[in-house]
């Protein structure tokens, strides 16, 4: 077996203790930034969830397909993402000048090869997904396989004649993650969250708790409501209304000029905004003021969504195009007025001197949710209404309903069973929906949550060997014998599962027949976090017993006398636990 030094390789991300035992264990290497190869040991324990995760989608009735990592810019162009994100993605051009770019992600890709496909709602519900390396010019990688520039993703795309039938959809696939996390076995939350550039109206992140995530979470102890900081909606603490602070804005350019009072029991923020069409073409462009309550912070992403919906209403945002919308100081003029003001509903007070003011040509957006919900805010999902609290996690899976913002674009359309004849009836586009998993960031984030200071301690379903051999002495032909018979007894069948046709342990144990000292071979078997480590020494020879050492998180391992010829069966009882 391929081995690495474990002892020469450390780690520079000091905050990310899974990047430093990933390297030090022998399961990546760096390539450049942000790149990594996965070694021997990395690629089983990924194949081991990737394997997981085939089982349960399709049992769910997916296929699995491949897509190419090469793409052309022509159908992003037509969904207009292509000029939405132009700093995050890896663009070239070819020898004939056409731009390409390496796939962050295929919802254009699928669609395109569906909309050719589907013709009839009879050829519907469709369910394909793959699993493939992604790319994304991240500007500051780190943390290793937690935030990379390549990385490997599991992409299913669901196809529905209708929005209760892609709800349906939802519904199923989330069932089948968490069946897929249950047997990964490390603990997980379910947060509601923000679709972002994805689109669509439903959404929800799948997360592993860790104090390194980036992301932000809310839950309520009473009735388990949890969301993302981006999404969380919560109640002010009573005491804390808007008509008790006489806060002076630090916007009062804006204030002035809406006709407001420079001692105002608000903050004004300011931004700019710029429709975009599918070509990156400007279209309109204004200013949006939001008001919150002085000391909170504005959820620029509510912001941004709910303007997004009046531009398109409106008809000032293009099908397909985007909208460009970014913080500043000040207005053009100070005469000028702001297009927009967003007023949050904890200074509900300001809508009647916004909105009565006769020259004052503004859309009034609220009273509504615009500020970032923080910890102590009080539950609005549930009647005992207990105050919120904040949690750090690493995100690990998406799932996001998309409607028809791709299908419609890319003429992914099919004729209605129930129409009468296709000359009298025109086709719909379909519904669809997009669920990731971020495979080999599930890997680093196993090993952040799943470790002590010996190294990682790996659920047995993904673990890169559930079962290492070490025998004492790498010069007793006897004890390397043993360990061999004991190698072939393991992966006898009789130790199989319903549904697998050999052994549980099959290819899933290894012998550490290096020419190391015993106690290097412990050592390096607790850093790479093997679950059992069957130890053979001189009593497995004298009375046919070895010592199993079974890996238990924070705590010595925990030792067990196993006769050789019931070793099989008491592993067996372990691992199935």
């Amino acid at each position: 077996m391929f081995t690495t030094l474990t002892k020469e390789q450390q780690s520079a991300e000091e905050n990310s203790r899974s990047h430093a035992l990933l390297l030090k264990g022998g399961f990546v290497r760096q390539s450049a930034s942000g790149i990594y190869s996965m070694l021997p040991l990395g690629l089983r324990t990924l194949g081991k969830i990737e394997a997981i995760i085939d089982q349960e989608l399709h049992a769910i009735g997916s296929q699995k397909l491949a897509l190419p990592v090469l793409l052309s810019a022509e159908n992003w162009k037509k969904t207009g993402r292509w000029n939405a994100s132009k700093g995050e993605f890896f663009r070239l051009k070819d020898r004939r000048d056409a731009d390409m770019l390496l796939s962050p992600t295929h919802e254009e890709e699928i669609t395109h090869l569906v909309a050719q496909e589907l013709k009839s709602s009879k050829q519907l519900p469709i369910r394909l997904y793959q699993i493939g390396r992604k790319y994304r010019d991240e500007f500051r990688p780190r943390a290793g396989l937690l935030r990379g520039r390549e990385f490997v993703m599991k992409d299913l795309y669901t196809f529905d004649e209708s929005v209760d039938a892609a709800y349906a959809s939802y519904d199923l696939v989330a069932r089948a993650y968490r069946n897929i996390f249950e047997r990964i076995g490390v603990p997980f939350v379910v947060a509601e969250a923000d679709t972002g550039n994805m689109g669509g109206s439903k959404s929800h992140e799948y997360h592993l708790i860790s104090p390194v995530g980036e992301d932000t979470l809310l839950t309520c102890s009473s009735c388990g409501y949890t969301a993302n900081e981006e999404l969380a909606v919560g109640k002010l603490p009573q005491g804390t209304t808007a008509h008790e602070s006489t806060i002076e804005s630090s916007s009062n350019d804006v204030g002035k000029a809406l006709g407001l009072s420079s001692r105002m029991p608000a903050h004004l923020s300011l931004f700019r905004y710029a429709s975009l069409n599918r070509e990156g073409a400007k279209v309109h462009e204004g200013y949006a003021a939001v008001a919150v309550q002085h000391g909170r912070s504005v959820n620029t992403l509510k912001v941004e969504k709910s303007l997004i919906s009046h531009l398109e209403k409106s008809d000032l945002l293009p099908e397909g195009g985007v909208l460009d919308f970014t913080s500043t100081e000040t207005l053009s003029s100070p005469s000028q007025l702001p297009d927009h003001v967003f007023i949050d509903d904890s200074v509900a007070s300001l809508v009647p001197l916004v909105a009565e003011r006769e020259d004052a040509a503004v859309v009034v957006h609220g009273p509504d949710h615009f500020r970032v919900t923080e910890a102590g805010d009080h539950c609005a999902s549930c009647e005992e209404s207990r105050p919120l609290t904040t949690v750090k996690a690493i995100e690990v899976a998406h799932a996001f309903y998309l409607g028809t913002r791709y299908s419609a674009a890319l003429n992914c359309n099919f004729f209605p069973e129930k129409a009468s004849s296709k000359s009298t009836s025109a086709p719909v586009p379909a519904e669809m929906g997009c669920y990731g998993i971020g495979i080999s960031r599930l890997v680093a984030t196993a090993a952040e949550v799943c470790h002590d200071d010996r190294g990682i301690v790996w659920p047995g379903s993904i673990a890169p060997y559930r079962v290492c051999i070490v025998p004492t002495s790498n010069n007793n032909a006897e004890l390397l014998g043993l360990a061999e018979k004991i190698y072939d007894q393991l992966e006898d069948a009789v130790f199989k599962v319903r549904g697998r046709g050999t052994s549980v342990f099959y290819d899933d144990v290894v012998i550490d027949d290096r020419k190391q000292m015993f106690g290097a071979k412990m050592a390096d078997a607790e850093l790479i976090g093997y679950p059992f480590i069957v130890v053979l020494g001189k009593h497995a020879l004298e009375s046919g017993v070895v010592e199993v050492n079974q890996r238990i998180k924070g705590e010595p391992n925990l030792k067990t006398k196993v006769p050789v010829e019931k070793l099989g069966a008491w592993l067996f009882e372990r691992q199935m636990l």
